[in-house]
Parts: structure tokens; C-alpha cells; sequence
């Protein structure tokens, strides 16, 4: 297998073949590789992170030696056992390490077990399944807030849990796909801007926005084209940049304002209550709306899959 995937049918083959997988199998609980990673991962953070009362420049380097020791040794083993494997094993092999790194079905599963007891005003239960994908305290939240935390994280996950694992498989193969859900991991579980992370979570966080930079503004217009296009680029452009995140609030606005809803606002984490811009435009959402973005990131997926089948 080469190092980088040539563009061919077997790249093709290999995405329908992870999609496929996704949406029957969903995402892994008790085996997922990603669960072996995270451990490995905590042991490079207890490893190198060094004491707060450390310089800034000492904690990011220290940040940056934990990122690579994760990182770069599971993408560069796995990647040389997969080159010496037969050829002929290509597509399925490419197949199966992007089911791994994408999410798309787990994405899905996660939005009904929301929208379900939402639609039903079951608050409780949908306070609850919101509580697993968000990291805000949603102990309080009332319907709008909880769909607007809920199509948040459809809209923002469906860029980063399956266009972008994607998008880095087309141009770097396997390699480019680990490299790509690694990297988003650590961002997860090193990126927040807490007085323990600030420093040593630098290099992770700042990995994962380059890495997500094209892929969100492809994403941006791939929600376009399933919306109100004008007002979605409009959103992203003008409210997108506002954000926190260069490429969440671009991807978040331009679902929004495909979708004609209006999402931000206060969100409380960690114990502090942050007032973000808005970001869409239309009234606040409701169950419903859930459904939309869940349909809105399907819609994106099979127009990929299908360009990928027909462009390649």
C-alpha cells in the first residue's frame, strides 16, 4: 500500500466501505481504538506536563513533546503495517481504518437519543442525553437551550466526526485519516483553555484548527447547498469569525442560517456562564429543528460520497 492513497476506485471503494460499515455497525463501545489511545494519552500528559508554576513557553513545549509522543508514533506504526500488507487488500484495509475514524452513525444515534424524549417534552431525559456530547452544564436547560446545545454539536461534530476524517483520507490516505482523529482527540482532551491546559493543550488545540481548516469551510458550503445558500455563507462570513473557534463558528453559522434558526448565546461551563454571539438567523429552535441538522449532515454525506464515486 502506498503512503498516500492514490486517487483511484480503490479510494472510492474504501469510502463507501467505511460509510457502509458506519451506518451498520455504528461506533465501537468496550473496543474502540480510541479508548487504547486515550489511555496512551494520559500517560503522555502525566509524563510530560509539567508544574503550573513552570514559564508558559516550558509548558508548551512540554505540550508539544506530549502531542508527538502521542500522536506520531501510533499514525507512522499503523500506517507502515498497513504498506506491508498485500495490495490487493488495499481498499478493505482503507476501508476499515476510516470506519474508525469517523462517526457519522454515532453522531446520528446521539441527536435521536435528544430529539426523541424532546419531541415527547421529556426535558429530563433529553437534559441528559445532551450532557453526553456537550461540555457545558446542562442541568437547567429548557427546551430551546437544549436544542440549540443539541444542533450545536450535530452541526459542529458533522464537520469534525465525519467531512474532515474524510477529507484528510483523499489527501493523505490512512495516514492522513489517523493523523487527522488523533489529533481531534487530544484537542478534546487537552484543548479547553483551563488554568491546567492553557499552556500544555496549546500545541494540541492549534494542531487541530489547521488540520480543520479547509474541511470546515467545505463544510460551510456543502451546508449551503442544502439551505438558504445566500444566508449561510452570509452567516459564516460575518458571524463565523466572532467565534472562539476559527472553525466551529464558521461551520455552526452556516448551518444555522441554512437551517433559519438562531443559535449561541449564553452557555455555562465549568461553573461560568459565557455569552457567545449569535449565530444564524430566524427564531430560537425546537425538536424539530434537531431533526433538520441531523438531515442537513446526511445530505452533505451523500453528496460527498457520491462526487468521490463520480470525480474518482
Amino acid at each position: 500500500m502506498d503512503f498516500l492513497f492514490e486517487f483511484s476506485s480503490s479510494t472510492a471503494l474504501a469510502l463507501l466501505g467505511a460509510l457502509i460499515l458506519d451506518r451498520w455497525l455504528g461506533e465501537p463501545q468496550s473496543w474502540h481504538p480510541l479508548i487504547w489511545f486515550g489511555n496512551w494519552a494520559n500517560y503522555c500528559r502525566r509524563t510530560w506536563q509539567v508544574s503550573l508554576s513552570a514559564s508558559p513557553v516550558l509548558q508548551r513545549l512540554n505540550g508539544v513533546m506530549a502531542w508527538s509522543l502521542a500522536v506520531l508514533p501510533c499514525a507512522m506504526v499503523l500506517t507502515l503495517i498497513l504498506w506491508m500488507l498485500p495490495s490487493w487488500l488495499e481498499w478493505l484495509l482503507g476501508a476499515v481504518v476510516l470506519y474508525f475514524t469517523i462517526g457519522w452513525q454515532s453522531l446520528r444515534e446521539h441527536a435521536i437519543a435528544i430529539a426523541k424524549p424532546l419531541h415527547d417534552q421529556d426535558l429530563t431525559t433529553a437534559r441528559e442525553a445532551v450532557g453526553r456530547i456537550v461540555s457545558r452544564d446542562t442541568s437547567q436547560l429548557d427546551e430551546t437551550q437544549i436544542a440549540k446545545a443539541s444542533m450545536e454539536s450535530v452541526l459542529e461534530n458533522g464537520s469534525d466526526a465525519v467531512f474532515a476524517p474524510i477529507f484528510w483520507f483523499l489527501v493523505l490516505g490512512p495516514f492522513g485519516a489517523i493523523l487527522y482523529r488523533l489529533s481531534n482527540t487530544l484537542d478534546a482532551m487537552w484543548g479547553y483553555k483551563k488554568p491546567d491546559l492553557l499552556h500544555f493543550g496549546w500545541c494540541a488545540a492549534r494542531i487541530d484548527d489547521v488540520l480543520n481548516f479547509i474541511p470546515a469551510r467545505l463544510v460551510v458550503l456543502t451546508y449551503a447547498l442544502f439551505g438558504r445558500g445566500k444566508r449561510a455563507l452570509h452567516c459564516a462570513w460575518y458571524q463565523g469569525r466572532g467565534w472562539k473557534s476559527p472553525n466551529a463558528g464558521p461551520v455552526m453559522a452556516a448551518g444555522a442560517g441554512a437551517l433559519q434558526v438562531s443559535l449561541g448565546g449564553t452557555a455555562i461551563y465549568f461553573g461560568e456562564a459565557q455569552q457567545r454571539p449569535t449565530l444564524g438567523e430566524g427564531p430560537d429552535p425546537k425538536a424539530g429543528d434537531l431533526d433538520r441538522a441531523v438531515e442537513l449532515v446526511d445530505k452533505g454525506v451523500y453528496l460527498w460520497a457520491l462526487l468521490i464515486l463520480v470525480l474518482i
